[in-house]
C-alpha cells in the first residue's frame, strides 16, 4: 500500500517510536548470550512505560503501602489470637491439675485413715468379741472404743464409721451395727461390691439418720486379720463434702470444673455452693460447639484402684478470653487505622503535588501537538517538575516569538501558492470546451430519438448529462452522493464501449453518502482505470468502487482487475504524480492529488497500490476532523 501525503509531526514522532520499539525488540530476540534477557527487561521496562501515571501511583500505593500494612497487621493479629489461646488454655490446664490434685490429697487422706483402721488388730479384737450384755460392751467401749476412731479427724475428715453385723455391739456414735439384709442394701457398700476391690471411693446419697444429704466416702472392708472374722466389718470415711466444692470454686473464675466419678455420674461441680443436699446427677454431654473448641480439659484423679474411672472435667468460661481476643482485635484495629490514614495521607498529598504538575504538562504538551501554545499558569515549585514546567514555558514563549516573526511571510507565500493551484486547475478544466460538445450532443439526442436508435439515446443523455453538471457546478466540495451518480454516468457510457466484456459494482456505506469531497475526485480515477487498467484485458473487465466509514475518517477506494503496473513503473508514476514536471497520461491521478493538497493540507492520504498481473487500486482517505469540518476551523483561526 503506497500512501502519499506531508508528513506531520505526530505521524514523525509515531514512526520514531516504532522504530525504537522495534529497535528494542530485535535485541532482545538476539542470539548473542545475555541479549534475550537484557530484551525481556528493557520490554517490561516498556510495558511500564505504557501504565497511565495515576495508575502507577494507585499500584505503589496498593502494593507498598496498603497490601503490606494489611498483611502485617494481619500476622500480628494471628499470632497475638494464638498466643492468647495457648496461654489461656495452658492456664486451664494448671487450673484442673491443681484442682485434681487437691481433690486426690483429700481422698489420700482418708485412704491412709482407712488403712490405719484397717491395720489395728485391737479394733479387730473388740468387734469381733461376743458381749454377754450391753453393760459389758459399754465397759469396752468407755473403757477402749471411745477415742479410737475420733483421734483421726480432721477438717478434711467429718466422720469416721465401723459398721458391723455383730448384734452383741450397740449402735451409737462410730460404731453401727446392721443385719446382714440391712449392710448389703447401702449405697456405699454397693458401690464397694461393684468396684471388685477391698477399698474405693464410694459417692452417694444418704438418706438416714440424722443428717442426711450427699456423702463422698472411703469405704473398704476389714478384712486383714483372719483370726478376728467371726464377723463382717466395714470401715467408711466420710470426706468434707463443702471442701471438695470449695477446691471446685476456687478455680470458677477462669473455668467451670465436674468431679465424676466412676459411673459417670457428676458428684460435684463449681457453681452449686457448700450444698450437700444436691442430688448426684449422671453426667451430662457436652455440646458439640464447646466439645470442638479446645477449651474443654479432662484430667483423671489417678492411676490408683480406688480412683480408678473417677475424672475431673474443666470447661472453660469462654467469655473472658472472647474479651481478650476482643480486645486485641481492637488495639490491632486501631494500630492499623493509625498506620494506614497517617502514610496515606503523606502519600497523598506528596503524589497530588508530582502528579498534577506532570498532568498539566503532559495536557500542555498534547496543544503542542495540535499547534496551541500556551505557558503553563501554576505553583511551579523548586524540584526537578517544577524546572521541567519553567523550561516548558520559555520553549512556549520563544516558539510564540517565532510564529509571530514569520507568520506574514508564511502566509503570502501560501496566498501565492493557491493562486498558482487555482490557475493550473483552471488551465486542466480549460482544456475541453463542454459549450460546444454539449450543444452537439442536444443535436444528436434529437435525431437519435427521431429514428429510435435507443441504445444510442441513452448513452448520448447520459454524456448530455455529465456536460451539464460540468458546466453548471461550481469548483468546490460535493456530496459523496452526487460524485458517486457523476461517476454512475461516466461508468454506463464505458459500459456501452465494452459491452458484456465491462461490469461494475458500487459498494457504499450508507453513513458515507453525506460526506462532502473534492468535485471531480472519483470519476478520473475511474477514467484512468478504464483507459489503462482495463483496456489492454480481453475480458472480464470489472470495477469496483467502495466508500465506507472508520474511526480515522472517509476511506473511498477504486479497484480494477486490470493488467496493473510493476513496483518500478508505480514508485516513477508516484514521483510524477507530486512533482511539477509534465505528465504523459495519468492526468486524472494527479489532478485528484493536487485537490486533496489543496483541500486538506497534508490531512488527506492519496492511496495508490497496483501489481502486475493483477490490478490496481486507487483512492483517497480523508481524516474524520476535516469531514466534521473541525480541521478548516482550526486553519481558519491560525491563518
Amino acid at each position: 500500500m503506497w500512501s502519499s501525503h506531508k508528513p506531520n509531526q505526530r505521524q514523525k514522532n509515531e514512526r520514531k517510536r516504532r522504530q525504537q520499539v522495534q529497535g528494542s525488540q530485535a535485541a532482545g530476540a538476539s542470539p548473542v548470550k545475555g541479549k534475550p534477557v537484557r530484551g525481556r527487561q528493557r520490554f517490561l521496562f516498556h510495558r511500564v512505560n505504557d501504565i497511565p501515571l495515576k495508575y502507577k501511583f494507585l499500584l505503589i500505593y496498593l502494593l507498598c503501602v496498603l497490601l503490606p500494612i494489611i498483611a502485617i497487621n494481619s500476622f500480628f493479629y494471628q499470632r497475638n489470637s494464638e498466643d492468647i489461646q495457648a496461654r489461656e488454655v495452658e492456664n486451664l490446664r494448671k487450673s484442673i491439675d491443681r484442682a485434681s490434685g487437691e481433690l486426690l490429697g483429700m481422698i489420700n487422706e482418708g485412704i491412709a485413715l482407712n488403712h490405719s483402721i484397717g491395720m489395728d488388730n485391737s479394733i479387730y479384737e473388740a468387734l469381733d468379741r461376743t458381749y454377754a450384755s450391753p453393760s459389758a460392751y459399754y465397759d469396752e467401749y468407755y473403757g477402749f472404743l471411745r477415742d479410737k476412731l475420733t483421734r483421726y479427724m480432721s477438717a478434711n475428715i467429718t466422720e469416721v464409721r465401723v459398721y458391723t453385723d455383730n448384734q452383741t455391739i450397740q449402735t451409737g456414735a462410730n460404731y453401727h451395727v446392721m443385719s446382714s439384709s440391712t449392710l448389703g442394701s447401702q449405697p456405699w457398700l454397693q458401690q464397694l461390691a461393684r468396684s471388685g476391690g477391698n477399698i474405693t471411693v464410694a459417692a452417694y446419697d444418704e438418706t438416714s439418720g440424722l443428717n442426711p444429704g450427699k456423702r463422698l466416702s472411703i469405704v473398704s472392708k476389714m478384712n486383714t486379720y483372719i483370726s478376728h472374722a467371726r464377723y463382717d466389718k466395714y470401715s467408711r470415711v466420710d470426706l468434707t463434702v463443702s471442701k471438695v466444692y470449695d477446691i471446685l470454686n476456687r478455680e470458677r473464675d477462669s473455668l467451670q470444673l465436674r468431679l465424676v466419678d466412676n459411673e459417670n455420674r457428676v458428684v460435684a461441680a463449681s457453681g452449686d455452693g457448700n450444698e450437700d443436699d444436691l442430688e448426684i446427677v449422671p453426667n451430662p454431654p457436652l455440646p458439640e460447639h464447646e466439645d470442638n473448641t479446645g477449651y474443654v480439659v479432662e484430667r483423671n484423679l489417678g492411676d490408683f484402684n480406688y480412683v480408678k474411672g473417677w475424672k475431673l472435667i474443666g470447661i472453660a468460661d469462654t467469655r473472658r478470653i472472647d474479651n481478650l481476643l476482643n480486645e486485641a482485635h481492637r488495639s490491632i484495629l486501631l494500630l492499623a487505622i493509625f498506620s494506614t490514614v497517617i502514610p496515606s495521607l503523606l502519600i497523598f498529598v506528596i503524589l497530588r503535588s508530582y502528579h498534577d504538575r506532570v498532568k498539566r504538562l503532559s495536557d500542555h504538551m498534547e496543544n503542542i501537538r495540535h499547534e496551541r501554545f500556551e505557558p503553563i499558569n501554576m505553583p511551579e515549585g523548586s524540584d526537578e517538575i517544577g524546572e521541567l514546567i519553567r523550561t516548558f514555558n520559555v520553549m512556549t514563549m520563544r516558539i510564540t516569538t517565532l510564529i509571530n516573526d514569520v507568520y506574514k511571510l508564511e502566509i503570502r507565500q501560501k496566498s501565492f501558492e493557491l493562486e498558482r493551484v487555482r490557475t493550473e486547475l483552471s488551465m486542466l478544466q480549460s482544456q475541453v470546451n463542454p459549450h460546444f460538445l454539449f450543444n452537439t450532443l442536444n443535436a444528436l439526442l434529437v435525431v437519435c430519438t427521431k429514428n429510435g436508435y435507443t441504445d444510442v439515446t441513452g448513452i448520448i443523455k447520459n454524456l448530455s448529462l455529465m456536460m451539464r453538471q460540468l458546466l453548471s457546478r461550481a469548483d468546490g466540495l460535493v456530496l459523496l452522493e452526487e460524485e458517486l451518480q457523476f461517476t454512475s454516468m461516466y461508468l454506463q457510457i464505458e459500459k456501452f464501449r465494452f459491452g458484456d466484456l465491462f461490469d461494475y459494482t458500487f459498494n457504499i456505506e450508507p453513513a458515507a453518502l453525506k460526506q462532502r469531497i473534492p468535485r471531480m475526485s472519483i470519476q478520473p480515477l475511474v477514467e484512468n482505470a478504464c483507459k489503462h487498467g482495463l483496456q489492454a484485458r480481453k475480458s472480464d473487465r470489472s470495477i469496483r468502487i467502495t466508500a465506507h466509514m472508520d474511526k480515522y475518517g472517509l476511506n473511498v477506494m477504486v479497484i480494477d482487475n486490470g493488467i496493473g503496473m510493476p513496483p518500478e513503473r508505480l514508485q516513477q508514476l508516484l514521483q510524477n504524480m507530486k512533482s511539477d514536471e509534465a505528465m504523459e497520461g495519468h492526468i486524472g491521478i494527479r489532478n485528484v492529488y493536487r485537490r486533496l493538497e489543496l483541500f486538506y493540507e497534508g490531512e488527506a492520504d492519496f492511496i495508490l497500490h497496483s501489481e502486475a498481473g493483477t490490478g490496481t487500486e486507487a483512492g483517497f482517505r480523508i481524516a474524520r476532523a476535516e469531514l466534521d469540518g473541525e480541521g478548516h476551523f482550526r486553519r481558519r483561526e491560525s491563518g
